[in-house]
């Protein structure tokens, strides 16, 4: 399903933050099962409770945009924005992703930005045969000053195997695989059909892959967005300085949220340690018009 966000008005024309000096701070953080903490509903001074420490570690931050994957709901966001207690964020899109039972499925992916979306939307990724990856993106095209940019949020199929075959490893890296494709092609689309001129993109999030692990070795979904163009912000940053998902049990420290730039130069890409959710946020300085 398609949600569609047009606003007009003259406050998409500027941003009155650090992008109007030619940079955006962008965040990516995937909150994990927020608020709740996992898959059962918390009880409500819980919920509140993780609410507070997400919005204290992002008021230290202080982006122009955020990207949440693993978010419930648009009212979450909502409560969110209340708790950080700057008005200047807006929702530019919260999906409403349906599990295969029609539910409103508890893993959302969302865009808060202090520029208003000149139109934003979502989209579930698509099935192919009995592949169904899970989730999808959301997507926020902005104009700050006269630069046209945009931004994508998304949460790729996690690693979590139930049978421990590797057949069910290597169903997992498809999804992803397909997840990459399917994006690449609706940003060519946009490309052609609705924003000729764009040339700054920007796609983040949980992508549950790196080109560090063995296990990975074979996958295609971040070489197939370096061949479209793209950079990852880590690029040449060693291991030790770009942890954003900590090691526990049998799973090794690892890079799983990065962010993706065209047209655009990353200047600051650091991860930022806290114990609200699993992952760390990722925040990234960007120049624009690169």
């Amino acid at each position: 399903m398609w949600r569609l966000t047009v606003r007009l008005g003259l406050c998409f024309l500027c941003l009155a933050t650090s992008a109007a000096a030619g940079e955006l701070k962008i965040t990516t953080w995937n909150l994990e099962w927020f608020p709740n903490g996992s898959p059962r509903v918390a009880p409500a001074n819980e919920q509140t409770r993780r609410i507070a420490e997400a919005a204290r570690v992002i008021r230290q931050i202080d982006p122009d945009v955020l990207l949440l994957q693993e978010i419930q709901d648009y009212r979450t966001c909502e409560r969110l924005i209340a708790a950080i207690g700057d008005k200047s964020y807006d929702i530019a899109v919260c999906s409403a992703f349906r599990e295969a039972t029609g539910a409103l499925a508890a893993q959302q992916v969302a865009i808060l930005s202090k520029a208003p979306a000149y139109a934003a939307w979502s989209e579930p990724w698509r099935r192919l045969g009995k592949v169904d990856p899970p989730r999808g993106f959301a997507f926020a095209w902005m104009k700050l000053g006269l630069l046209d940019v945009c931004i994508y949020c998304v949460h790729l199929k996690s690693n979590l195997v139930r049978t421990g075959n590797d057949r069910e490893v290597q169903t997992n890296i498809l999804k992803r695989e397909l997840a990459s494709e399917q994006l690449l092609q609706h940003l060519q689309a946009q490309t052609r059909e609705t924003i000729p001129g764009l040339k700054t993109v920007l796609i983040g999030g949980d992508f549950n892959t790196n080109m560090d692990q063995e296990m990975f070795v074979s996958e295609k979904t971040l070489t197939a967005l370096a061949e479209a163009g793209f950079t990852s912000c880590w690029e040449g940053v060693p291991l030790k300085s770009r942890i954003t998902h900590p090691g526990r049990g049998r799973y090794p420290d690892a890079t799983f949220d990065f962010v993706f730039s065209k047209g655009a130069k990353v200047q600051v890409a650091e991860p930022v340690p806290n114990t609200v959710s699993d992952h760390f946020p990722v925040t990234v300085t960007i120049a624009l018009g690169e």
